[in-house]
């Protein structure tokens, strides 16, 4: 029995010894190794066998059905690059994780403005913010003093209970003004508009950004006259002191900072989503005589990586809570927070766990198990004789996939690009190893066992 191809171009050695490889390499281990042959390995030994029996080739020729090549010992030394480079990339990976969602949610507005969106959507955050917001009115305004005075003077003792019945009812106002879609979508619009501003920063410019005297500064002025013409109330953005008006945001010292600091996130990003794949299809690549083995530590590094983000993602939202909550009160609202300001994260790791899953399937079954080599079996005369039909369920599983989008990938261009080819190329590979298993010949395939 045969579980895959000889994936160096030795195609040839492979279909004429691939009825006796599993039987003779799965007897006798290779010397030196303590588990039985890979697959490759196997197959071009028994290429040597069935070429021996068959007899030599033209005088001072290669032994006929032997391809050049075939049977070259795969060293320790390779194998352990392989592996080296396959879980030296997996630490990459879990930093490309927390890149990649650090890039996208602080420097995409639109990311940045939906986040924001979910968290007033919250209704812990909600009770939370109104408690908050009603606080700081009565911290700032004298409730008591400004009822009593719009109360006529024999009812003015009444002044005190009333404000203090109005502080419930106020927050309760709140929470409802808060849950509105109206509010949401101009709380939305709000922060999208505060993060373009980062951004602003980030690329160095300006735009809605006052930079003076070497100080960024925010106009909140008129960020809520613009809230207030949208709901339909006065505009007391006038009423704001200075101070607040122009909310200083940076000084000259740190402007820099975050512009290199955001530079060097996207160019981090960039560069760890371009490297990962590349850098596991090298470790693939160099894999000659057992990539099928690599192939299944290349999915199961992604799981790792993946498992791993989402560990580290539960510590940071415990962590974070516990040393920056001291009121029990609040302790909800900031874990509902941190969950939802982490959920692209849980999303991004999520996706490589999604591609780790097919890597490990297709790993096994290529594989020399029982289960997988009778299905190849069944669908070796179907894969030769239909390619046209084989290409097309393929196409019609992935456009499936595509639709249903279960990562973000899956729905971008690149991505569709990308998996497209990965899906045709993981077929042709399958056609060839199961032509070489299962050839039309039967005949053929049984004089080579």
């Amino acid at each position: 029995m045969h579980d895959e191809t000889d994936e160096d171009g030795n195609g040839g050695a492979a279909q004429g010894g691939a009825g006796a490889t599993g039987q003779s390499a799965g007897a006798t281990p290779g010397r030196g190794h303590s588990s039985r042959p890979e697959p490759e390995e196997a197959a071009a030994r028994g290429a040597d066998r069935a070429s021996g029996r068959a007899g030599a080739g033209p005088a001072g020729g290669e032994p006929a059905g032997k391809a050049p090549g075939a049977g070259a010992p795969v060293t320790r030394g390779r194998r352990i690059l392989v592996q080296v480079i396959v879980w030296g990339t997996t630490v990459l990976a879990v930093l490309a994780i927390f890149a990649i969602w650090a890039n996208r949610q602080l420097l995409n507005p639109d990311n940045w403005g939906n986040t924001s969106t979910r968290l007033l959507q919250n209704p812990a955050i909600r009770e939370a913010t109104a408690n908050y917001l009603t606080a700081q009115l009565y911290a700032n305004v004298d409730v008591e003093k400004e009822i009593k005075d719009k109360l006529p003077t024999q009812i003015q003792p009444l002044a005190g209970p009333l404000s203090g019945a109005l502080h419930s009812l106020a927050t309760e106002v709140t929470q409802r003004a808060l849950a509105s879609p109206r509010v949401q979508e101009v709380w939305r619009e709000a922060n999208r508009a505060a993060d373009k501003s980062f951004v602003t920063i980030v690329n160095g410019g300006t735009g809605a950004i006052a930079v003076t005297h070497g100080e960024v500064s925010l106009d909140l002025a008129s960020i809520l006259a613009n809230i207030t013409s949208q709901l339909g109330l006065p505009d007391v953005s006038s009423k704001l002191p200075a101070s607040v008006a122009k909310l200083k945001i940076l000084r000259s010292e740190q402007i820099k900072l975050v512009q290199e600091g955001g530079k060097a996130l996207k160019g981090l990003s960039l560069l760890l989503t371009i490297l990962v794949p590349v850098l596991y299809a090298l470790a693939i690549l160099l894999a000659t005589g057992f990539r099928r083995r690599t192939l299944m530590w290349v999915g199961i590094a992604a799981i790792a990586a993946g498992l791993i983000v989402f560990l580290g993602r539960n510590i940071l939202i415990s962590q974070v809570t516990d040393s920056l909550v001291k009121t029990e009160s609040v302790r909800p609202a900031a874990q509902a927070a941190l969950t939802i300001a982490t959920e692209m994260l849980s999303e991004i790791a999520g996706a490589f766990i999604v591609i780790g899953v097919p890597l490990i399937a297709a790993a096994w079954f290529a594989g020399p198990a029982r289960l997988a080599t009778r299905a190849r079996a069944a669908i070796a005369p179907f894969l030769r004789e239909q390619p046209g039909w084989t290409y097309g369920i393929v196409a019609g599983i992935m456009l499936l996939i595509f639709i249903w989008q279960p990562i973000p990938a899956t729905g971008k261009p690149a991505g569709i690009i990308v998996f497209l080819a990965l899906a045709f190329f993981g077929t042709y590979l399958l056609r060839r190893q199961t032509d070489a298993e299962f050839p039309a010949n039967p005949d053929a395939y049984r004089g080579a066992h």
